[in-house]
């Protein structure tokens, strides 16, 4: 990367992770064993029984679901009857190591406790980046045709990609003034690791990052 360029200015961000199951879990009546077992898996990273809850009141089936905050790192793991949704706000990359291992061992522990296997992985990265010396306007030109749409006037640009299994988003923040929200959405097979998600969602922020202007580090 360009030494030259400004380090990038990221003050919110989030990462999301959500898979379906094959088959559905259902809960044994009386035996809650995906919580117990759960716990179990989640109990090196400081979950308590006052970090698990639960949706009280379901409307059917697939909202059943329970949560565990687990605190370091910060994320929210929810484990349901058709999937798990993992949430971890404001990580940053250094946490990429410990988040990969506490992310691969809620996956192998539902796997294994639900007898169950995963459809896919679905990743979404986002974060607002605060604005660098160039207008992002003036950034995004190199993408949109402003002139061509008839919109050479427009304060502010936005772009999208989409395909089968990846989209991204650059578009203006409603968090950070003249700044610029992006959201990276992967979808990745079943027997992918999440070393390598990490390393492949890295390689992609800082590739995005720098035809913005920024560098990483």
């Amino acid at each position: 990367m360009d030494e030259q360029l400004p380090l990038a200015d990221i003050p919110v961000g989030f990462f999301e992770y959500r898979t379906t199951f094959t088959e559905p879990l259902f809960w044994q009546e009386g035996k809650p064993i995906i919580v117990k077992e759960m716990y179990k898996v989640l109990l090196p990273w400081g979950v308590d029984l006052e970090k698990i809850t639960w949706n009280a009141n379901p409307r059917n089936m697939k909202e059943v679901q329970f949560t565990f905050a687990v605190p370091k790192p910060s994320v929210l793991v929810s484990v349901g009857t058709g999937g798990v949704t993992i949430i971890a706000s404001n990580a940053d990359w250094s946490q990429a190591p410990a988040l990969s291992e506490l992310f691969q061992a809620v996956v192998d522990g539902v796997k294994r406790i639900g007898s169950t296997e995963l459809e896919s992985h679905q990743t979404v990265l986002g974060f607002h980046l605060k604005p660098g010396p160039k207008p992002f306007r003036d950034v995004l030109n190199q993408f949109v045709d402003a002139k061509a749409l008839g919109q050479a006037d427009a304060s502010m640009l936005g772009v999208g990609f989409y395909s089968a299994d990846h989209s991204v988003i650059i578009d203006n923040s409603a968090v950070v003034p003249a700044g610029v929200f992006v959201k990276i959405t992967r979808v990745f097979p079943s027997a992918t690791r999440f070393e390598e998600i990490a390393s492949i969602l890295w390689k992609e922020e800082q590739d995005l990052l720098h035809r913005l202007g920024f560098r990483t580090q």
